[in-house]
């Protein structure tokens, strides 16, 4: 009989491509994945890798078995999902990954909820916005995902997965308090700022890709980014000592920063979506249930205490 454990590292051969990712992906050793893939060849009776220059690459029969591993793989985690929801228990580790203001806002208030109703719960939190994120969960490493949305930047939706709105938020400009444009309370025309200094995320992450739309699709311009970090407090220092500019979203609460003023967008509403992503059918585990219960609950109490937040989606035209 074919070993689970080891068509998962043939499984993860064919997602990533080297043993050196999979050892990564798996916590194992290159050398660990290299035995796993020859004893699975030996139990299956046939050639399932091949070497090409310096690499492992699956053969026609590996390719079949991979496929297969992928269905047996999903069926055991739903069995062993069935039998923890039969048992009723909330317990366990649930994984956590999100982004730093839905981490902030959203899970740190559930947390105490979470220890004091389901004391044998561990919920692992993870920070992060790498774009491999909802693969990472199709593939069963972490359990829920919350992850930004924008406007303009809308995530594809895949089949396997299910995604809920939980907060849409206005972004809005943040300039340093002594800029030549910062004077009033009116909202700003992007066209208008086309000679400044902008701060945004790292190359590839959805706030830069945001940042660049925006300033070309309503102002007509490509901006002159001067900075960029993921670290909010990173960008606020820099848009109040470096005279840069930034597309903010309103749970940064760049209004409370020292030496910053915020406008809202003259030509459009930009908008940006706090979305929770688990697997389809993931809620069966009573974990992951109570969980979502209480990052729901949580979106419910952060919307009703700040106005400016919508629960869900705006609806068209709405403010």
């Amino acid at each position: 009989m074919l070993d689970l454990g080891r068509l998962r590292v043939l499984r993860e051969l064919k997602l990533r491509g080297t043993v050196g990712a999979v050892a990564e992906s798996l916590g194992y050793s290159p050398s660990a994945v290299s035995q796993q893939l020859a004893q699975l060849q030996r139990e299956s009776g046939v050639r399932l890798v091949e070497r090409v220059g310096r690499r492992l690459r699956l053969t026609e029969s590996g390719e079949v078995l991979a496929e297969h591993a992928e269905q047996l793989l999903s069926a055991a985690h739903r069995a062993q999902e069935a039998a923890v929801a039969a048992s009723g228990r909330v317990a366990g580790v649930v994984k956590v990954v999100g982004f730093q203001t839905a981490l902030l806002h959203v899970l740190a208030p559930a947390l105490p909820r979470l220890a004091a109703q389901y004391p044998e719960l561990a919920v692992d939190v993870l920070d992060e916005e790498f774009s491999r994120v909802l693969q990472a969960l199709v593939l069963q490493e972490i359990d829920v995902v919350l992850t930004d949305e924008y406007s303009h930047l809308p995530r594809p939706k895949r089949p396997e997965l299910r995604a809920e709105v939980l907060i849409t938020e206005k972004m809005r400009l943040a300039l340093p308090e002594a800029h030549p444009r910062a004077a009033g309370d009116g909202p700003l025309r992007m066209a208008d700022l086309a000679d400044c200094a902008w701060a945004t995320g790292h190359v590839g992450t959805n706030h830069a890709d945001l940042l660049e739309r925006t300033c070309v699709e309503l102002g007509g311009f490509r901006p002159d980014v001067r900075y960029r970090t993921n670290d909010l407090l990173v960008i606020f220092a820099m848009i109040a000592r470096g005279d840069a500019i930034g597309v903010i979203p309103d749970l940064a609460l760049a209004e409370q920063q020292q030496g910053i003023v915020v406008r809202d967008i003259a030509e459009a509403r930009v908008d940006r979506r706090m979305v929770l992503w688990t697997r389809v059918g993931a809620d069966v585990r009573p974990s992951v249930r109570a969980v979502l219960e209480e990052l729901r609950r949580s979106a419910d109490e952060l919307a009703a205490h700040r106005p400016s937040l919508t629960r869900g989606i705006l609806q068209p035209g709405g403010e």
